[in-house]
Formats: C-alpha cells, structure tokens, sequence
C-alpha cells in the first residue's frame, strides 16, 4: 500500500533577480486507498506541490524537508527517475506538455507502455474516458478536453502507486466530469494514493471523489479534513469554495 508525504517542505525560487517563498512548512500525507483533493485560489502554488510530489520542481527552485514515497525519503534525480518510470505518475495541468509536440498521441502512449505494461493502452484510454478514434491525432489537434485525457491516459498505463492529477476535469462538461471522477475513485480503490488538484470543491464532493480534503493559501496549508468536516468550518476563505452553503 503506497503513501506519499511531505514534511516541512519550504520550497524557495531564486532567479538572481527574485527570490520567494513559494511552499512554506508544508505537512501533506497523500494515503493508500484514497483521494487527497487539494484546493486553493488561483496562485497559491497547488501545482507546485503536485511539483514536488513527483520530483519535477523548476532548476531555480532550492526546497528544505522531506519529501516521502513509499516510506523511503527521495532526494536526487536518478531515484525520482525511477519513481516517474513507474511508481510515481502525473497529469499536469495542461495535457498538452505531456506529450512531444511532433508525434501522434496514440504513437507515444504505445511506446510509453514500456516493456511490461500494466494496462493496454485501450484499457487506459477507456479508464480516462479518452475516445481512441483521435489517436492518431497530433497533441495540439486536440481540444483541451481531449488533450488531458490523453494525459490521465498516459499516466495510467504503468498502473502508478502514486498518481498526481491536476485539474482532470476543468474543460470537460459536467457529465464526462463526474464519469472521469468516478474513475479516479475506482482507481483509488485498487489501492492507489491518489492527489487530485482542483477548484470544483463542489464537483469533487458530489462525484465521491474526495475522500479528505487540503486547502492551501499563500502556499501554505490552512485547512484539512473529510469534506463534511471542510463544509462545516466557519472559516470564509474555506467556505467560499463551497458557495451552495447559506443560500
């Protein structure tokens, strides 16, 4: 059963001209078996959590604490290389930067099923509602919806004990949104540790796709809990992500 946590991680960016704080003292425990959705306002740095979750923080980013997978602190390149080959999967949130722009996507998530796949790509296409009859598509002859299915696609064929998502649903209709949901929950139920990253609290909640939720500022951590615990907080920065509350 895979865990993936971070520990006091304060993540810093210096670009000789600028430095900031952009992760500060974050505690975040991503568990086996569930969905961890993470929320927060437009700038609060929920992508680069995701970031550092799977080894890919920016060259001019300088990070203290621990980051965990599996129990085992990662701290190189050549170990999270490892960790993203198989074990540690990420759907960034523009599916169009998971793919090399020259090539057909149904060509890529072929070669990416590596030499002892875990799924068909069918059956990962299938998984993130991506219709195959675009396979043979170029990345930027997607729509947005398309592209970031393919993506969650190509996350899912090695089967990751960790799967990081972020925004899976945010060009999708309402219905296809839910559908993509409940797949993620099937997929948590496997036993994999799931981290969604999203600003549809709402949508989360109702499609079952949140089992605890993390809710950041500033780049800080101010609020977790399950969702009936999140909806019922006096807190105003909170309950603004639940507007159905008090109408």
């Amino acid at each position: 059963m895979s865990t993936a946590e971070l520990s006091e991680l304060t993540v810093e960016v210096d670009t000789g001209r600028w430095n900031e704080t952009i992760l500060d003292s974050v505690d975040l425990v991503v568990p086996a078996g569930r969905i961890t959705v993470l929320l927060g306002e437009s700038g609060c740095c929920k992508s680069m959590v995701a970031a550092a979750l799977t080894g890919l923080l920016p060259s001019v980013a300088r990070s203290t604490g621990d980051v965990r997978v599996n129990g085992t602190v990662v701290r190189d390149e050549r170990q999270w290389r490892r960790l993203r080959s198989g074990t540690v999967g990420l759907v960034p949130q523009s599916g169009v930067t998971a793919f090399a722009a020259e090539r057909t996507v149904g060509a890529q998530l072929h070669e990416r099923r590596g030499p002892r796949p875990c799924r068909s790509v069918e059956n990962a296409c299938a998984a993130a509602l991506y219709p195959t009859d675009v396979l043979d598509l170029y990345p930027d002859q997607h729509s947005s919806g398309q592209i970031q299915r393919a993506a969650l696609a190509a996350a899912l064929l090695p089967c990751p004990d960790l799967l990081v998502v972020d925004e899976p649903t945010a060009s999708l209709d309402l219905g296809t949104a839910h559908e993509v949901w409940a797949n993620l929950r099937t997929y948590a139920d496997t036993g994999a540790a799931l981290l969604t990253i999203t600003h549809d609290a709402t949508l989360a909640v109702e499609a079952g796709g949140a089992d605890r939720m993390v809710f950041m500022r500033h780049g800080r951590i101010v609020a977790t809990g399950a969702p009936a615990e999140m909806r019922a907080l006096p807190d105003p920065y909170v309950r603004g992500f639940f507007p159905q509350i008090g109408q």
